[in-house]
C-alpha cells in the first residue's frame, strides 16, 4: 500500500495552493487527487469563463451604447460560439498544462475520485488503497437546487450547463436565485439578446449585500431589460420539452427556454465516509472545524468550497495557507473579519464587513454614510451614474464595520475599505488624504469624509 505525509483531495484552486506550497516548502511526500479537471470549479466553470463572458457582454452593451459617445456602430452580433473558444483559451492558459507542474514539483497526481474511508485512509476510484498521515478535504462544492415541484423532471442549467451548453443565444431564460453567480448570468445573457427573468424568494436581490447596495443595482439591470421579481415564490416549474413553464405564488406564470440554477451550493462530501474518518459535521453538512480548519478528526483539515462557509476563491488561498502553515509546524487561527467579496455584474458590487442590517442586529449603534456616484464627474465623464459607496460604523467607538460600493471597479475601489478595516484607520484619516481627480475613488474619500462628520 502506497503511503504519503499528505494527501490532498480535489485539484481546485485550494487544494493545488496547499499542495505546492508542500512541495517547495517541506519535504513531505504530498499527493493530490481530482475527480475531474485540474483546475477545479472556478477555472472551468465558474469564475475564469464567467468572466470572459461577461467581458464580452459589456463590449456588446458599450458598442450598442456607443452612440451617446458619439461613436456610431451600425449593426452588433454575439458570436456565442467565439466567446466560449476564447473562454477555452484562457482557461489553457492558465491551467493547460495539466499535472506536468505538480510532478515537476515532487507532487504525486492522480486523476481519478479519492474517498477518505478512514482518518489515514483513501479509496481510489479504481480501487487503490493509500494511506496518509494527514488529509486534506480540498473537495469543492455543487450547486444545489431548491425542492420545487417538477424542477428536478427537466433539464435545467446551472453554471457549468450555462457556459458551456448553448451553441446559440437562447430566446427567454429564467434565472433562480439573484446571488453574484444569478445576477452575473442575467446579466449576461440579457445581453447577449436573452429575454431574462430572474427570480428570488428573498425581499431584495442579492439577499447577502446591503440593501442600499441592492438598490443601487436594480435600475442598471433593468435598463438591460431584465425583470427582476424579488419576494416571488414558485409554486411549480414543468418541462414540456420544448421549454418551461414557472407557475408563481399568486397566479402568475413565466414562460422560458431554460432555466438557470443560482439558489446556492454545497460542499462535495457524500462520497466520504466521514463517520469512519471522524469527522463531525453540523446541521447545514459543514464540517466542524477549529481556527486552524482542522477538523474533527486530529489528522484531517477542510478548506476552500469543502468547508461550506465563505465560497470565494481568494478566501481558498488564505485557508489554504492556514493549512499548510499547521502541517509545516505553525498554526495560527483563521481571522474572517475583513473579508471582501464582488459580483463582477456592470456595474460591479463590492462589499467587507457587515451590512447596516447586520450590524444593527448584532448590537451595535450603526452611523453609516452614502456617497452616490451621481455625484461623481469621474462618472459624469464615463456616462455611468448607477452606484454608490456606504460605509457602516459603530457609533460610539467610530470603528469601520463594513463597506459597500457599486459602481464601475467597485472591485477595485473596496479594497480601500479593506485595508482601513484591516488597520482600523479612523474615517477622518480617509477623508482628508488626497485622491487624484477625476476617479471614482474620489466617492470613496466623499464617503468617509461624511461619516467622519457624522453625516
Amino acid at each position: 500500500m502506497e503511503r504519503f505525509d499528505v494527501f490532498v483531495i480535489g485539484g481546485g484552486g485550494t487544494g493545488s495552493e496547499i499542495a505546492f506550497a508542500l512541495a517547495e516548502r517541506s519535504n513531505l511526500r504530498v499527493a493530490i487527487a481530482e475527480r475531474d479537471k485540474l483546475g477545479g470549479e472556478c477555472n472551468h466553470y465558474g469564475c475564469v469563463p464567467t468572466k470572459v463572458m461577461l467581458r464580452s457582454a459589456k463590449l456588446a452593451a458599450q458598442a450598442r451604447d456607443a452612440a451617446r459617445f458619439g461613436v456610431r456602430i451600425p449593426s452588433v452580433e454575439v458570436d456565442l460560439p467565439a466567446i466560449k473558444q476564447r473562454a477555452r483559451d484562457v482557461i489553457d492558459a492558465q491551467s493547460g498544462e495539466g499535472e506536468k507542474p505538480f510532478i515537476e514539483a515532487g507532487v504525486r497526481v492522480f486523476l481519478q475520485e479519492a474517498r477518505l474511508v478512514g482518518e489515514r485512509a483513501i479509496e481510489l476510484a479504481d480501487g487503490t488503497q493509500v494511506e496518509a498521515d494527514r488529509v486534506v478535504l480540498a473537495s469543492g462544492s455543487h450547486a444545489t437546487a431548491p425542492p420545487i415541484p417538477g424542477l428536478a423532471d427537466g433539464p435545467y442549467w446551472t453554471n457549468r450547463e450555462a457556459i458551456w451548453e448553448p451553441e446559440t443565444v437562447p430566446a427567454s431564460l429564467a434565472v433562480i436565485g439573484t446571488g453574484a453567480i444569478g445576477i452575473e448570468f442575467a446579466q449576461i445573457y440579457a445581453r447577449f439578446g436573452t429575454h431574462v427573468t430572474a427570480i428570488e424568494m428573498a425581499p431584495q436581490i442579492m439577499p447577502k449585500e446591503d440593501a442600499d447596495a441592492a438598490r443601487a443595482l436594480a435600475p442598471a439591470l433593468e435598463e438591460d431589460g431584465i425583470r427582476l421579481l424579488a419576494g416571488a415564490t414558485i409554486e411549480r416549474a414543468d418541462h414540456d420539452g420544448a421549454g418551461w413553464s414557472i407557475r408563481l405564488e399568486g397566479g402568475e406564470t413565466i414562460d422560458a427556454e431554460h432555466i438557470l440554477v443560482a439558489a446556492g451550493r454545497r460542499p462535495v462530501l457524500g462520497v466520504h465516509d466521514l463517520d469512519a474518518a471522524g469527522v463531525r459535521v453540523d446541521e447545514h453538512g459543514r464540517p466542524v472545524l477549529a481556527p486552524t480548519l482542522r477538523t474533527t478528526a486530529p489528522n484531517v483539515w477542510a478548506a476552500g468550497d469543502a468547508t461550506g462557509r465563505l465560497l470565494f476563491t481568494h478566501v481558498g488561498t488564505y485557508e489554504a495557507e492556514l493549512v499548510v502553515d499547521e502541517i509545516r509546524g505553525n498554526p495560527r487561527a483563521r481571522d474572517y473579519r475583513v473579508v471582501p467579496r464582488v459580483t463582477f455584474s456592470d456595474p460591479e458590487v463590492a462589499g467587507v464587513g457587515l451590512t447596516e442590517r447586520e450590524a444593527s442586529e448584532a448590537g451595535h449603534d450603526v452611523r453609516t454614510a452614502v456617497s452616490h456616484l451621481r455625484d461623481n464627474e469621474r462618472a459624469a465623464i464615463d456616462g455611468r451614474a448607477f452606484g454608490l459607496v456606504k460605509l457602516v460604523a459603530d457609533a460610539q467607538t467610530g470603528e469601520l464595520l463594513g463597506g459597500h460600493i457599486v459602481g464601475e471597479d467597485a472591485g477595485a475601489m473596496i479594497h480601500e475599505v479593506v485595508a482601513a478595516m484591516t488597520e482600523r484607520v479612523p474615517a477622518a484619516a480617509l477623508g482628508a488624504a488626497v485622491h487624484a481627480y477625476p476617479t471614482y475613488s474620489e466617492s470613496v474619500k466623499d464617503a468617509f469624509a461624511r461619516l467622519a462628520q457624522g453625516a
